[in-house]
């Protein structure tokens, strides 16, 4: 009977979004001008894949971000036409007047639950409440893969969102950004991380919260969201539920959530793709990369964990492929950026989790790692990386008023876990004063790469490996 609810609520969600989109292609009857998501204008955060035939861009990762800047002449004759499309896809769409005049406002659209036929991309209008200079951001909120990178994926469409672009309506300029925010954050990690729950409440069935589970996820108000605001930086993530260093939750189940953990996922433009790399040769190093990664190691796995040896290596494995393969000082021209600070954070849980939903399970494993990588101090790169821990006694995470659904943090949880290490990061980096943003000419970040799959082996890591997503 709960799938049944699960799944008849998904499809009133379903319905009650195409009669919003309706309403909005009633409005303005002026003439526009259409720009494609690859209009160089924009800017991109995070990982994002273009089609140079249609001018779309399409991203999977958590966070990956568009920005538009515009300046309203009439609000009342203006408006501007997102035109996008996604299966269970959550999209926040935050409008901020530049001078800081008017209160910004936030919308959150979700896409529908299952794909069907001849589907028509989606509209949403943005109406502006004042004449000026306005930024625009779309971020998707949610996981990758909902279902999990198992079988269900194999069935059902991965949460890809597709920009196709954008309808400039009335007394509306596009305008380039004069300015972006110099600091780069990295944030790898599994379903904290990725903001699984966020949104949700306890009360809410694990089995719904496993079947919609996406409408609920939000990793703009995750710690790496957060720190992101706080530290005034571009953020990318790459993290989703379920995964770790050596395997991933219910490893001996990998119909759930396949069998390539996190490492062997993070070099892909889009999760979902293993023909698309990230070209991490042709993009700016980042200032700090925060690892949050090795608690499903240890729990959900009815006792079949990893060995100290084990997991040992293959997390210093992961520290020495992110500094030697994904960000090495030869991908960059800046002198000032010899390689980013990676910062391991292990625990953050609550009190009452129970003994195979313990987040501070795995952190002796991961502080002996990074003890071990310090002190093995090879190419000399042990002094870049530091250890968080977080405790789980309730000083940090109560698990009274900062849980959502399914045993992981509400807003409330992750801002107390980004409380507890913001100075901490802060000292760790020297980011005492707070960031600047640059009037130079703005660096190629975290754009976009050319779809050129075809050229492209199927494989990661030498792993083949099945390609889910268009």
């Amino acid at each position: 009977m709960k799938w049944l609810l699960g799944l008849s609520s998904l499809f009133v969600g379903f319905t009650l979004h195409r009669f919003n989109q309706s309403v909005f292609l009633t409005r303005f009857a002026l003439t526009s001008r259409f720009i494609p998501a690859t209009e160089n204008a924009l800017r991109f955060e995070g990982r994002w894949l273009a089609n140079e035939d249609d001018g779309s861009a399409v991203a999977d990762w958590p966070c990956s971000t568009i920005h538009v800047r515009v300046k309203v002449n009439d609000p009342s004759q203006s408006g501007l036409r997102i035109h996008w499309r996604g299966v269970r896809v959550r999209i926040l769409v935050r409008i901020e007047k530049e001078d800081g005049s008017i209160p910004s406002s936030e919308t959150i659209l979700a896409g529908p639950a299952f794909d069907f036929p001849l589907a028509q991309p989606d509209i949403h209008l943005i109406s502006f409440p004042s004449e000026g200079a306005f930024h625009v951001s779309i971020r998707k909120l949610n996981n990758a893969v909902p279902l999990g990178m198992g079988l269900a994926n194999s069935i059902f469409d991965p949460s890809i969102v597709k920009v196709y672009g954008f309808d400039q309506e009335g007394g509306i300029e596009l305008l380039p950004f004069e300015q972006v925010p110099e600091r780069i954050l990295d944030f790898i990690g599994a379903s904290d991380t990725a903001g699984y729950c966020v949104d949700g409440t306890r009360d809410m069935s694990d089995v719904y919260s496993e079947l919609a589970g996406w409408e609920y996820d939000n990793c703009d108000s995750t710690v790496g969201g957060d720190l992101a605001k706080r530290f005034q930086a571009q953020v990318s993530f790459q993290a989703s539920a379920g995964m770790g260093v050596t395997q991933n939750a219910a490893a001996a189940e990998q119909w759930q959530l396949g069998p390539l953990p996190l490492p062997a996922l993070i070099n892909r433009t889009l999760m979902t793709n293993s023909k698309e790399r990230w070209p991490y040769e042709t993009r700016p190093l980042p200032d700090l990369v925060v690892v949050s990664l090795g608690g499903n190691d240890f729990n959900h796995q009815g006792g079949h964990v990893p060995t100290d040896a084990k997991f040992s290596s293959a997390y210093k494995d992961l520290l020495l492929d992110l500094f030697l393969n994904k960000y090495s000082s030869n991908h960059t021209e800046d002198p000032s950026k010899e390689r980013p600070k990676i910062v391991s954070v292990c625990g953050q849980g609550s009190p009452d989790e129970g003994n195979d939903q313990n987040r501070c399970r795995a952190c002796p494993h991961i502080e002996e790692a990074v003890n071990d990588f310090q002190a093995e101090n090879p190419f000399g790169l042990g002094s870049f990386v530091d250890y968080i821990f977080v405790p789980c006694d309730g000083s940090v995470v109560t698990g009274e008023d900062d849980i959502g659904c399914n045993g992981h943090k509400n807003r409330l949880g992750q801002k107390r876990v980004a409380d507890f290490v913001e100075p901490q990061l802060r000292e760790i980096m020297g980011w005492t004063t707070e960031a600047i943003e640059t009037n130079e000419e703005i660096p190629d970040t975290n754009e976009y790469v050319i779809d050129t799959a075809e050229d492209n082996p199927d494989t990661v890591d030498g792993i083949p490996t099945p390609v889910f997503g268009d």
